[in-house]
Protein backbone atom coordinates (compact mmCIF):
# COMPACT_ATOMS: atom_id res chain seq x y z
CA UNK A 1 0.00 0.00 0.00
CA UNK A 2 1.35 3.43 -1.14
CA UNK A 3 1.61 5.79 2.16
CA UNK A 4 -0.60 8.24 2.84
CA UNK A 5 -0.59 11.79 1.85
CA UNK A 6 -1.14 13.73 4.71
CA UNK A 7 0.91 17.09 3.99
CA UNK A 8 0.63 19.25 0.40
CA UNK A 9 3.19 22.01 0.06
CA UNK A 10 3.30 24.07 -2.42
CA UNK A 11 6.59 26.21 -3.56
CA UNK A 12 5.24 28.75 -6.53
CA UNK A 13 8.02 30.70 -8.38
CA UNK A 14 7.08 33.68 -10.66
CA UNK A 15 7.28 33.95 -14.43
CA UNK A 16 9.19 31.23 -16.05
CA UNK A 17 7.58 29.00 -19.35
CA UNK A 18 7.58 25.34 -19.59
CA UNK A 19 9.58 25.17 -22.34
CA UNK A 20 11.97 28.15 -21.08
CA UNK A 21 13.21 25.93 -17.76
CA UNK A 22 12.43 22.18 -18.63
CA UNK A 23 12.12 22.30 -22.79
CA UNK A 24 15.89 20.12 -23.13
CA UNK A 25 15.58 18.25 -19.95
CA UNK A 26 16.67 15.00 -21.10
CA UNK A 27 13.19 12.96 -20.25
CA UNK A 28 12.71 9.60 -21.71
CA UNK A 29 8.67 9.33 -21.50
CA UNK A 30 7.14 9.92 -24.53
CA UNK A 31 4.65 11.89 -22.76
CA UNK A 32 7.07 14.94 -22.05
CA UNK A 33 6.57 17.20 -24.55
CA UNK A 34 9.41 19.10 -24.56
CA UNK A 35 11.84 20.47 -27.23
CA UNK A 36 14.22 17.58 -27.86
CA UNK A 37 11.52 15.17 -29.74
CA UNK A 38 9.28 16.68 -32.87
CA UNK A 39 10.23 20.18 -34.38
CA UNK A 40 11.60 22.31 -35.54
CA UNK A 41 10.38 24.84 -32.81
CA UNK A 42 10.78 28.10 -33.79
CA UNK A 43 9.29 31.85 -34.31
CA UNK A 44 9.30 34.10 -37.30
CA UNK A 45 11.91 37.08 -37.03
CA UNK A 46 10.59 40.36 -36.44
CA UNK A 47 9.23 41.40 -39.03
CA UNK A 48 9.70 39.13 -41.53
CA UNK A 49 13.16 38.96 -43.14
CA UNK A 50 15.46 35.77 -42.95
CA UNK A 51 14.76 31.91 -41.53
CA UNK A 52 12.93 31.10 -38.32
CA UNK A 53 14.60 31.59 -35.19
CA UNK A 54 14.41 28.26 -33.62
CA UNK A 55 14.67 27.69 -29.43
CA UNK A 56 17.91 26.69 -27.86
CA UNK A 57 19.33 25.42 -24.92
CA UNK A 58 21.69 28.52 -24.32
CA UNK A 59 19.66 30.60 -21.86
CA UNK A 60 21.71 32.71 -19.40
CA UNK A 61 19.89 33.51 -16.24
CA UNK A 62 19.48 37.28 -17.04
CA UNK A 63 18.07 39.18 -19.69
CA UNK A 64 18.61 42.62 -21.24
CA UNK A 65 14.97 43.35 -21.33
CA UNK A 66 11.78 41.96 -19.07
CA UNK A 67 9.51 40.10 -21.14
CA UNK A 68 6.42 41.85 -21.39
CA UNK A 69 3.40 38.77 -19.83
CA UNK A 70 0.57 41.93 -19.61
CA UNK A 71 -2.73 40.08 -21.16
CA UNK A 72 -2.34 41.87 -24.23
CA UNK A 73 1.35 40.95 -24.56
CA UNK A 74 0.63 37.54 -24.06
CA UNK A 75 -2.00 37.16 -26.20
CA UNK A 76 0.12 38.46 -29.21
CA UNK A 77 2.87 35.75 -27.89
CA UNK A 78 -0.02 32.80 -28.47
CA UNK A 79 -0.83 34.92 -31.87
CA UNK A 80 -4.17 32.96 -32.37
CA UNK A 81 -5.41 31.96 -35.84
CA UNK A 82 -8.46 30.72 -37.49
CA UNK A 83 -12.36 31.92 -37.47
CA UNK A 84 -14.18 30.74 -34.65
CA UNK A 85 -14.16 27.14 -33.32
CA UNK A 86 -11.13 26.26 -35.69
CA UNK A 87 -9.36 29.55 -33.70
CA UNK A 88 -6.42 28.37 -32.29
CA UNK A 89 -2.95 29.72 -30.62
CA UNK A 90 -0.31 29.06 -32.92
CA UNK A 91 2.58 29.98 -30.19
CA UNK A 92 4.42 32.65 -33.19
CA UNK A 93 4.54 35.66 -31.54
CA UNK A 94 7.28 35.46 -28.77
CA UNK A 95 9.87 36.77 -30.65
CA UNK A 96 7.38 40.06 -31.81
CA UNK A 97 6.62 40.80 -28.56
CA UNK A 98 10.12 40.71 -26.98
CA UNK A 99 11.53 42.59 -29.77
CA UNK A 100 9.00 45.25 -29.68
CA UNK A 101 9.28 45.64 -25.61
CA UNK A 102 13.09 46.80 -25.98
CA UNK A 103 12.18 48.75 -28.60
CA UNK A 104 9.59 50.74 -26.59
CA UNK A 105 7.04 49.71 -29.50
CA UNK A 106 4.48 47.89 -27.02
CA UNK A 107 1.01 49.72 -27.16
CA UNK A 108 0.38 52.16 -24.06
CA UNK A 109 -0.27 50.10 -21.19
CA UNK A 110 -2.23 51.89 -18.46
CA UNK A 111 -5.94 53.61 -18.76
CA UNK A 112 -8.26 55.42 -15.57
CA UNK A 113 -7.49 59.10 -15.02
CA UNK A 114 -4.32 58.94 -14.77
CA UNK A 115 -2.91 56.50 -17.72
CA UNK A 116 -2.20 58.86 -19.78
CA UNK A 117 0.48 60.56 -17.83
CA UNK A 118 1.54 57.13 -16.87
CA UNK A 119 1.84 56.17 -20.49
CA UNK A 120 3.54 59.06 -21.57
CA UNK A 121 6.32 58.20 -18.61
CA UNK A 122 6.56 54.72 -19.72
CA UNK A 123 7.33 55.71 -23.46
CA UNK A 124 9.67 58.45 -22.44
CA UNK A 125 11.81 56.13 -20.52
CA UNK A 126 11.58 53.19 -22.81
CA UNK A 127 12.43 55.26 -25.74
CA UNK A 128 15.64 57.22 -23.79
CA UNK A 129 17.24 53.86 -23.60
CA UNK A 130 15.81 51.45 -26.38
CA UNK A 131 17.04 47.66 -26.60
CA UNK A 132 16.86 46.33 -30.33
CA UNK A 133 17.77 43.58 -31.82
CA UNK A 134 17.29 41.20 -28.44
CA UNK A 135 13.76 39.40 -29.94
CA UNK A 136 16.18 35.87 -30.54
CA UNK A 137 16.90 36.29 -27.15
CA UNK A 138 13.49 34.58 -25.58
CA UNK A 139 14.06 31.67 -28.01
CA UNK A 140 16.82 30.67 -25.63
CA UNK A 141 15.90 28.50 -22.92
CA UNK A 142 17.74 26.81 -20.33
CA UNK A 143 20.60 24.03 -20.49
CA UNK A 144 19.71 21.63 -17.78
CA UNK A 145 22.76 22.46 -16.09
CA UNK A 146 21.69 25.85 -15.19
CA UNK A 147 18.38 24.50 -13.49
CA UNK A 148 20.16 21.30 -12.23
CA UNK A 149 17.63 21.24 -8.93
CA UNK A 150 13.93 21.66 -11.19
CA UNK A 151 15.72 19.36 -13.60
CA UNK A 152 16.99 16.72 -11.39
CA UNK A 153 13.73 16.42 -9.38
CA UNK A 154 11.75 16.38 -12.92
CA UNK A 155 13.73 13.01 -13.55
CA UNK A 156 13.49 11.87 -10.40
CA UNK A 157 9.84 12.38 -9.50
CA UNK A 158 6.89 13.04 -11.36
CA UNK A 159 6.50 15.89 -13.86
CA UNK A 160 2.85 17.61 -15.72
CA UNK A 161 3.98 18.94 -19.14
CA UNK A 162 0.20 20.13 -19.61
CA UNK A 163 -0.04 22.24 -16.45
CA UNK A 164 -1.03 25.74 -17.86
CA UNK A 165 -1.15 29.43 -15.96
CA UNK A 166 -5.42 29.90 -15.47
CA UNK A 167 -4.72 33.41 -17.02
CA UNK A 168 -2.79 34.43 -20.32
CA UNK A 169 -1.71 37.40 -17.88
CA UNK A 170 -0.07 38.32 -15.08
CA UNK A 171 1.06 37.63 -11.71
CA UNK A 172 -1.79 38.72 -9.73
CA UNK A 173 -4.10 37.28 -11.29
CA UNK A 174 -2.45 34.12 -11.63
CA UNK A 175 -1.93 33.37 -7.95
CA UNK A 176 -5.44 34.32 -7.11
CA UNK A 177 -6.22 31.43 -9.27
CA UNK A 178 -3.81 29.27 -6.93
CA UNK A 179 -5.51 30.57 -3.84
CA UNK A 180 -9.41 31.32 -4.76
CA UNK A 181 -10.01 29.43 -8.18
CA UNK A 182 -10.72 32.88 -9.43
CA UNK A 183 -8.93 36.10 -10.23
CA UNK A 184 -12.27 38.18 -9.97
CA UNK A 185 -12.39 38.93 -13.46
CA UNK A 186 -8.72 40.53 -13.62
CA UNK A 187 -6.19 39.25 -15.99
CA UNK A 188 -3.45 42.18 -15.27
CA UNK A 189 -2.47 43.25 -11.89
CA UNK A 190 -4.78 45.19 -9.92
CA UNK A 191 -3.67 46.08 -6.37
CA UNK A 192 -5.54 45.94 -3.59
CA UNK A 193 -7.79 43.83 -1.62
CA UNK A 194 -9.53 40.54 -2.66
CA UNK A 195 -12.45 39.30 -0.59
CA UNK A 196 -13.04 36.38 -2.66
CA UNK A 197 -13.12 32.97 -0.61
CA UNK A 198 -10.10 30.99 -0.48
CA UNK A 199 -8.18 27.40 -0.19
CA UNK A 200 -7.91 28.39 3.32
CA UNK A 201 -11.68 28.92 4.18
CA UNK A 202 -12.25 25.66 2.57
CA UNK A 203 -9.76 23.71 4.60
CA UNK A 204 -10.49 25.44 7.69
CA UNK A 205 -14.22 23.99 6.62
CA UNK A 206 -12.82 20.74 6.64
CA UNK A 207 -11.08 20.88 9.97
CA UNK A 208 -7.81 20.93 8.10
CA UNK A 209 -4.86 22.93 9.62
CA UNK A 210 -3.03 25.36 7.19
CA UNK A 211 0.05 27.56 6.97
CA UNK A 212 1.97 30.32 4.94
CA UNK A 213 5.92 30.65 4.57
CA UNK A 214 6.76 33.76 3.61
CA UNK A 215 9.93 35.64 3.12
CA UNK A 216 9.87 39.71 2.74
CA UNK A 217 6.21 41.37 1.55
CA UNK A 218 3.95 38.25 0.54
CA UNK A 219 1.38 38.53 -2.72
CA UNK A 220 -0.89 36.85 -0.85
CA UNK A 221 -1.57 39.73 1.86
CA UNK A 222 -3.87 40.79 -0.93
CA UNK A 223 -6.38 38.62 0.69
CA UNK A 224 -7.61 40.74 3.70
CA UNK A 225 -9.59 38.23 5.29
CA UNK A 226 -6.43 35.98 6.01
CA UNK A 227 -5.46 38.97 8.18
CA UNK A 228 -8.17 38.19 11.03
CA UNK A 229 -6.45 38.07 14.33
CA UNK A 230 -7.74 34.04 14.75
CA UNK A 231 -5.30 33.75 11.44
CA UNK A 232 -2.24 35.49 12.58
CA UNK A 233 -0.73 32.08 14.05
CA UNK A 234 -0.72 30.99 10.18
CA UNK A 235 1.87 33.05 8.84
CA UNK A 236 5.49 32.18 9.48
CA UNK A 237 8.97 33.88 8.46
CA UNK A 238 10.38 31.00 5.73
CA UNK A 239 13.12 29.75 8.14
CA UNK A 240 10.47 28.40 10.93
CA UNK A 241 9.44 26.11 7.81
CA UNK A 242 13.13 24.10 8.55
CA UNK A 243 11.89 23.94 12.31
CA UNK A 244 8.20 22.29 11.68
CA UNK A 245 9.32 19.47 9.37
CA UNK A 246 12.37 18.89 12.44
CA UNK A 247 9.56 18.54 14.83
CA UNK A 248 7.14 16.95 12.97
CA UNK A 249 4.67 19.83 13.42
CA UNK A 250 3.94 20.54 9.32
CA UNK A 251 -0.39 21.15 9.00
CA UNK A 252 -1.97 19.47 6.30
CA UNK A 253 -1.45 22.56 3.76
CA UNK A 254 1.65 24.95 3.55
CA UNK A 255 2.24 27.37 1.06
CA UNK A 256 5.14 28.97 0.35
CA UNK A 257 5.61 32.55 -1.01
CA UNK A 258 9.60 33.40 -2.07
CA UNK A 259 11.13 36.72 -1.98
CA UNK A 260 9.54 38.70 -5.00
CA UNK A 261 11.81 42.01 -3.94
CA UNK A 262 8.76 43.59 -3.28
CA UNK A 263 8.32 47.33 -4.29
CA UNK A 264 6.71 47.93 -0.77
CA UNK A 265 9.34 46.45 2.00
CA UNK A 266 7.79 46.58 5.39
CA UNK A 267 10.23 46.62 8.45
CA UNK A 268 7.69 44.17 10.20
CA UNK A 269 7.97 41.67 7.37
CA UNK A 270 10.75 39.38 8.34
CA UNK A 271 13.02 38.10 5.92
CA UNK A 272 16.06 38.81 3.76
CA UNK A 273 15.53 41.91 2.07
CA UNK A 274 14.29 43.18 -1.23
CA UNK A 275 17.83 42.81 -2.49
CA UNK A 276 17.75 38.94 -1.90
CA UNK A 277 14.94 38.00 -3.83
CA UNK A 278 14.47 34.77 -4.65
CA UNK A 279 11.48 34.24 -7.07
CA UNK A 280 13.48 33.85 -10.62
CA UNK A 281 11.32 36.93 -11.88
CA UNK A 282 13.22 37.92 -15.05
CA UNK A 283 12.67 41.31 -13.98
CA UNK A 284 15.01 40.37 -11.21
CA UNK A 285 17.31 39.06 -13.07
CA UNK A 286 18.21 42.41 -15.63
CA UNK A 287 21.68 44.02 -16.76
CA UNK A 288 22.61 46.03 -18.64
CA UNK A 289 22.35 45.40 -22.71
CA UNK A 290 26.20 46.64 -23.48
CA UNK A 291 26.96 43.87 -20.83
CA UNK A 292 24.62 41.48 -21.65
CA UNK A 293 26.48 39.32 -24.38
CA UNK A 294 30.22 38.48 -22.23
CA UNK A 295 28.21 38.29 -19.01
CA UNK A 296 29.43 34.83 -17.78
CA UNK A 297 28.95 35.47 -14.17
CA UNK A 298 26.40 34.09 -10.89
CA UNK A 299 22.92 34.07 -11.35
CA UNK A 300 22.23 35.89 -8.15
CA UNK A 301 18.23 35.86 -7.93
CA UNK A 302 17.76 32.87 -10.22
CA UNK A 303 20.54 31.18 -8.47
CA UNK A 304 18.89 32.05 -5.26
CA UNK A 305 15.79 29.98 -6.87
CA UNK A 306 17.37 27.40 -7.87
CA UNK A 307 18.76 26.99 -4.34
CA UNK A 308 15.78 27.66 -2.57
CA UNK A 309 13.78 24.90 -4.54
CA UNK A 310 16.83 22.86 -3.29
CA UNK A 311 16.42 23.73 0.39
CA UNK A 312 12.59 22.76 0.43
CA UNK A 313 13.27 19.47 -0.82
CA UNK A 314 16.56 18.59 1.44
CA UNK A 315 14.32 20.35 4.20
CA UNK A 316 11.59 17.47 3.84
CA UNK A 317 13.59 14.57 3.16
CA UNK A 318 15.39 15.54 6.86
CA UNK A 319 12.53 14.14 8.19
CA UNK A 320 11.81 10.74 6.84
CA UNK A 321 9.12 10.24 8.77
CA UNK A 322 7.05 13.70 7.44
CA UNK A 323 8.66 13.03 3.52
CA UNK A 324 7.01 9.74 3.40
CA UNK A 325 3.69 11.08 3.71
CA UNK A 326 4.12 14.40 1.69
CA UNK A 327 3.62 15.72 -1.65
CA UNK A 328 5.88 18.57 -2.44
CA UNK A 329 4.16 21.28 -5.83
CA UNK A 330 7.04 22.86 -7.08
CA UNK A 331 5.31 25.48 -9.83
CA UNK A 332 5.58 28.96 -11.68
CA UNK A 333 2.74 31.61 -11.13
CA UNK A 334 3.06 32.19 -15.03
CA UNK A 335 5.09 32.04 -18.07
CA UNK A 336 6.50 35.76 -17.69
CA UNK A 337 6.59 36.11 -21.45
CA UNK A 338 9.06 33.41 -21.96
CA UNK A 339 8.68 31.30 -24.85
CA UNK A 340 6.78 27.93 -24.91
CA UNK A 341 5.60 25.50 -28.07
CA UNK A 342 2.29 23.93 -26.93
CA UNK A 343 -0.72 25.70 -27.46
CA UNK A 344 -2.69 26.33 -24.36
CA UNK A 345 -6.27 24.75 -24.11
CA UNK A 346 -9.50 27.01 -25.32
CA UNK A 347 -12.57 25.17 -23.89
CA UNK A 348 -11.72 26.13 -19.95
CA UNK A 349 -14.82 27.77 -17.85
CA UNK A 350 -15.43 31.18 -16.87
CA UNK A 351 -15.18 31.53 -12.59
CA UNK A 352 -17.72 33.65 -12.82
CA UNK A 353 -18.60 37.53 -11.44
CA UNK A 354 -16.24 39.05 -9.80
CA UNK A 355 -17.20 40.26 -5.93
CA UNK A 356 -17.03 43.38 -4.36
CA UNK A 357 -14.22 44.65 -4.97
CA UNK A 358 -13.69 47.08 -1.18
CA UNK A 359 -13.76 50.68 -1.63
CA UNK A 360 -9.28 50.88 -1.76
CA UNK A 361 -9.36 49.00 -5.26
CA UNK A 362 -12.05 49.99 -7.28
CA UNK A 363 -10.29 53.96 -6.42
CA UNK A 364 -6.77 52.43 -7.32
CA UNK A 365 -8.70 51.43 -10.50
CA UNK A 366 -10.47 54.36 -11.23
CA UNK A 367 -7.23 56.25 -11.25
CA UNK A 368 -4.36 54.18 -13.03
CA UNK A 369 -5.13 50.07 -14.13
CA UNK A 370 -3.59 48.59 -16.62
CA UNK A 371 -5.18 48.54 -20.19
CA UNK A 372 -6.49 44.75 -21.43
CA UNK A 373 -9.40 44.10 -23.75
CA UNK A 374 -12.17 42.05 -22.98
CA UNK A 375 -11.39 38.33 -22.31
CA UNK A 376 -13.89 35.69 -21.66
CA UNK A 377 -11.74 33.57 -19.71
CA UNK A 378 -12.48 29.93 -21.73
CA UNK A 379 -8.67 30.46 -22.68
CA UNK A 380 -5.57 29.54 -20.56
CA UNK A 381 -2.09 30.84 -20.14
CA UNK A 382 0.36 28.92 -21.67
CA UNK A 383 2.56 26.35 -20.00
CA UNK A 384 4.34 26.45 -16.62
CA UNK A 385 6.84 23.88 -15.21
CA UNK A 386 5.26 22.01 -12.18
CA UNK A 387 7.07 19.27 -10.54
CA UNK A 388 5.24 16.48 -8.32
CA UNK A 389 8.03 15.04 -5.42
CA UNK A 390 6.26 12.79 -3.52
CA UNK A 391 7.47 8.89 -2.58
CA UNK A 392 4.06 7.96 -4.26
CA UNK A 393 5.35 9.67 -7.57
CA UNK A 394 7.04 7.77 -10.42
CA UNK A 395 10.25 8.90 -12.00
CA UNK A 396 11.22 8.70 -15.24
CA UNK A 397 11.83 5.53 -17.18
CA UNK A 398 15.92 5.55 -17.69
CA UNK A 399 16.75 5.21 -21.51
CA UNK A 400 18.59 1.65 -21.67
CA UNK A 401 21.67 3.09 -23.44
CA UNK A 402 22.31 4.74 -20.43
CA UNK A 403 22.05 1.70 -17.83
CA UNK A 404 20.94 4.17 -14.37
CA UNK A 405 18.24 3.95 -12.67
CA UNK A 406 17.11 7.26 -11.38
CA UNK A 407 17.45 6.12 -7.99
CA UNK A 408 21.31 5.46 -9.18
CA UNK A 409 21.66 8.67 -11.17
CA UNK A 410 24.28 10.87 -9.02
CA UNK A 411 22.85 14.09 -7.34
CA UNK A 412 22.75 17.22 -8.87
CA UNK A 413 25.17 18.58 -6.36
CA UNK A 414 21.87 20.39 -4.97
CA UNK A 415 19.36 17.50 -4.50
CA UNK A 416 20.43 14.16 -3.23
CA UNK A 417 18.37 11.63 -4.82
CA UNK A 418 15.70 9.73 -3.36
CA UNK A 419 16.15 7.11 -1.00
CA UNK A 420 14.66 3.06 -1.86
CA UNK A 421 11.27 3.21 -1.12
CA UNK A 422 11.09 6.64 -0.46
Amino acid sequence: MPPTVDHVVVLALENRSFDHMLGFAPHSDPAFDGLLGDGPHTNPPWRGGGPPIPATPDAKPVLPVDPDHSHDAVMQQLQLKGLGSARRPTMQGFLASYEEKGRALAPPSFEGLLGPLANWWARRQAAANPIPDRGREIMRCQPPGTVEALTTLALQFGVCSKWFSSVPGETWPNRNFMHAATSDGTVDNHVGFYYDRTIFDQLEDGHRTWRIYYDDTPQVWAFRELWRPERLANWFPFPDFARHVEQGELPHYSFIEPNHRPPVHLPWTPGSGPEHSNNQHPGNNLIPNADYDTYNGPGGDFEWGEQLIATVYETLRSNPAIFERTLLLITYDEHGGCYDHVAPPMDARSPGDPVDRGWLRSLVDLLLRRKAKAFDFTLLGPRVPAVIVSPTSRPAPSPPTRGTTPASRPPCGRCSPPRPGG
